[in-house]
């Protein structure tokens, strides 16, 4: 009797151990599943997205010289000297160039043009050369004036109170098919808006 208590005993043993080594009744450890990798990998992946396709500065157009709604000085117009004012600009697409028109918004007047300006280049000097391909910047272009005779630029020479706008356009091709050293500022400023990718304007006002 008491060797059948004991065999009954170590069954009893032996079966309580086998279910805790195959697991039977166990909480399972949490695992790291494919979504879980999913939704960190989608975290990072949208993060890199984002830096990657947050849009650019807008095209901005500044100069040391004017300042926006500001005045444009004596030297820069008929008044005084007729040299262009120095001008910058920062971010906007990446263009093959640009180009600038310098209008009288008052009348709808162009006075002056510049295009074929490398898109490495983020500025103009003062003084740009009044030569229909100027050395700064190597190779811009440069109609007639207002006055159908001067290349280049010529400032405000009103008998009032106007206002001028400087226009800088990025466009998509240099140089601008069309156009050469015959075109009129119409057929330039034409061209120009056929190829703009983005635009920036600096307006001023000159009283004589």
């Amino acid at each position: 009797m008491r060797s059948t208590i004991l065999a009954a005993l170590l069954l009893s043993t032996a079966a309580a151990c086998g279910s805790d080594d195959d697991g039977a009744g166990a909480i399972d450890a949490p695992e790291t599943t494919d979504a879980t990798a999913g939704a960190d990998g989608g975290d990072a992946d949208a993060a890199i997205d984002g830096a990657t396709d947050a849009p650019s500065a807008a095209l901005a157009l500044t100069s040391t010289a004017i300042t926006e709604g500001g005045v444009i000085a004596d030297m820069y117009s008929c008044q005084g000297t007729n040299v262009s004012p120095p001008l910058a600009w920062t971010g906007g697409p990446s263009p093959a160039g640009y180009a600038i028109v310098f209008t009288d918004m008052s009348n709808g007047l162009i006075h002056s043009a510049i295009w074929d300006i490398p898109a490495a280049t983020t500025s103009l000097p003062e003084n740009v050369m009044k030569v229909y391909m100027p050395a700064v910047p190597a190779g811009a272009k440069q109609p007639l004036a207002y006055n159908n005779q001067t290349r280049g630029y010529l400032g405000p020479c009103p008998s009032t109170m106007h206002t001028y706008q400087f226009a800088l356009y990025a466009v998509d091709a240099n140089p601008l098919p069309g156009l050469g050293m015959g075109s009129t500022r119409a057929q330039v400023q034409t061209a120009i808006l056929a190829h703009d990718t983005a635009m920036a304007t600096l307006t001023a006002t000159f009283t004589p």
